[in-house]
This record gives C-alpha cells, structure tokens and sequence, in this order.
C-alpha cells in the first residue's frame, strides 16, 4: 500500500474544511448575530416589564438604568447669632441659644458685633439662606453697648440713605430679642426697636416678632429677663423648625393692635384653604405681639386717611347738589299745582 495515499486519506476532512471555510465563517457570522439578537429582545422586553412595575415618579427619576433621589431644597443653611453686650448677658444669652439650636443639626455661628463689619459682610445674608438672630442691649441712655455702636450707626445710617434703598436686604431673615429694663421707661429697649426697625427698613424680613427682655422683675412679662429669653428662644426654635421644612411666613411691617398680618407666597406658600394654613395662621396672630410702625408707616396711613376724607367730602357735595335739584323741581312741580288750582 502506498503511504502516501493513507496520508492523503487521512487528511482529507482537513482539506475540505480548509476548502469551506468561507461558509463556515458566514455560518459563526450568522449565529453569533442570531444570539444578539436575542440579547437585545432579552433586554428590551425585562426593561418593559420594568416600566409597568415602576410608579411614574420613579420613571421620571431613572436616568441610565438607575434611580436618582432628587436633591433635597434647603431653605435654611444655617444660624448666626450676633450679640452686642455691655455686661455680658447678651453674650451668654447668645451662647444658650446657639447650644438649644444644636440639637437642628444646622450649622450655627455666634459673632460679637464689635468684630463684624457689615459694610463688607451684611449684603452676603440676602443670599445665604441663612437666619439672622440679634440680641442687643440697651445701655445707658438709650444708647447701645460698646460692641455694638459702630453696626447701630452703620446700620441707621444706611437706613436713612437713598443710596442703599428699601431693597438693600431683600431676602435676607432675621429675628431680634432686646435686651433692657422698663425702670428706664423713655429707653426700654430702644436698641432693640431700632435695630428691628432699621433691617426691615432696607428690606430684610423678620421672621418672628421682636422679644423684650426686661430686667426690671417686677413688670417682666415671664417674671424675669433670663425668662423673657427663654420663652423667646421656644418661639424662635420652632419658627426655625418649620422655616427648615419651607412653611415661611412673611411679614409686611403691618403689624397692628397685637395681631401680625402675614401671607404666603411663591414656593413658600401652603395650599389655599387648607386646615393647616388656617390653623397655623391662628396660632401665630395669637403669639406675636404687636410691632410698633414707623413713622413713615403712619404718615403713609394719614395720608390714606385724609385722602379717603376728601373723597366722603366730595362724595357728600354731590348728593346735596342731587337734593338741592330734586327740592328746586318739586317746588316748581308743587308751585304750578297751586296755580292751577287758583285758576280753576
């Protein structure tokens, strides 16, 4: 037997696949193309699927396969508490109340007066979504503490400036607690009023009435000042509180016979007519006490008032004029009667 022809034989299937191997290309080409497409099938139909089980909010919410939380809006980013004491009260009342706010989780800064310039740094609150707290005392004759004369005077000043405006602090909340004693009757508190007085003067927005804490026991209103603070600090707490979760209340300087009137608007506002908004409403007109009104609030009310009295005055002109006529045709309706008569 030839060896040769065994050899021959025997790679003959190697031969053959060599000669196809074209078609056994195309085949592995056309099968592995099959099995992609029944991959893509595959997935397509487990994303429909998916999509019938998931809510439509978390839909909205899928970018690239996975579910995105949404971010979270602040509303408040932290507290700075700014004190101007003379005795140290202030001080130590302001380093309470930023170890009561710790328990918020919220950032919280206290800040003497005498080392804060606002001419630099005020402006940067309108913006900073964060809550101011003053608590400044009333020193000897009205007039404030060391700490706190140069941002007093900084602060009237700017009030009383065409240059800085009604808009200057838009945006910017705060909330003051004074600090002072009813013996001084003509001076009680009077830092407090101004600097209250002042902010929302260039357009800063109180989110709470003013507190008073009176040193004099006698006429306190919770029986002494550590307890006026106190009571405010529960106030300003729970204002803080609900301004975390965006139930803010504005405050339109109008606050009158111990009511504060107060509307909501903007993402701020609560759904009209609600059971909350009402009952929260009520509470607040309850607690706040009232705020005195500049005064240009009350030129501007006596101003309103002489003009509504020159209206009635005008308005009661021309229905004596509408009398005077009807009295003048009744009379001549009345004369040309009797004329008639006489004659007949």
């Amino acid at each position: 037997m030839d060896p040769t022809l065994d050899t021959w034989d025997f790679s003959s299937p190697l031969i053959s696949l060599w000669i196809n191997r074209f078609y056994i290309y195309l085949g592995f080409a056309f099968g592995f193309s099959l099995w992609i497409c029944f991959q893509i099938v595959i997935r397509k139909q487990n994303k429909n699927s998916q999509e019938k089980t998931v809510p439509r909010a978390s839909q909205d919410l899928m970018t690239n396969g996975y579910i995105s939380r949404p971010k979270k809006e602040v509303f408040v980013s932290g507290v700075k508490i700014f004190y101007g004491s003379q005795t140290g009260t202030a001080k130590g009342f302001a380093t309470i109340l930023a170890e009561a706010l710790s328990s918020l989780d919220l950032p919280v800064a206290v800040i003497n007066l005498k080392d804060y310039d606002p001419d630099d740094h005020l402006a940067e609150e309108v913006t900073s979504k964060n809550v101011c707290a003053f608590l400044v005392a009333t020193y000897t004759d009205g007039q404030p503490p060391e700490s706190a004369e140069w941002f007093c005077k900084w602060l009237e000043e700017a009030a009383n400036d065409f240059r800085f405006g009604k808009t200057y602090l838009k945006g910017m909340r705060y909330a003051v607690f004074g600090l002072g004693n009813s013996v001084y009757v003509s001076h009680f508190n009077k830092v407090g009023k101004n600097v209250d007085k002042w902010l929302w003067m260039l357009g800063a927005r109180r989110v709470m009435t003013r507190g008073e804490g009176d040193g004099n026991v006698v006429k306190s209103k919770h029986g002494s000042i550590e307890a006026d603070f106190t009571a405010w600090k529960a106030k300003f707490i729970s204002r803080l509180q609900a301004l975390r979760k965006g139930e803010g209340k504005r405050c339109r300087g109008s606050c009158k016979k111990g009511k504060c009137e107060s509307s909501r608007r903007g993402s701020e506002a609560a759904e009209p007519g609600s059971h909350a908004q009402e009952e929260l409403h009520h509470r607040d007109a309850e607690e706040e006490e009232p705020f005195e009104s500049s005064s240009e609030e009350e030129s501007d009310a006596e101003d309103r008032q002489s003009r509504n009295s020159v209206v009635d005055v005008e308005d009661l002109g021309r229905i004596m004029g509408h009398v005077t006529k009807e009295k003048a045709v009744l009379g001549w309706y009345c004369g040309f009667w009797d004329e008639d008569v006489k004659m007949n």
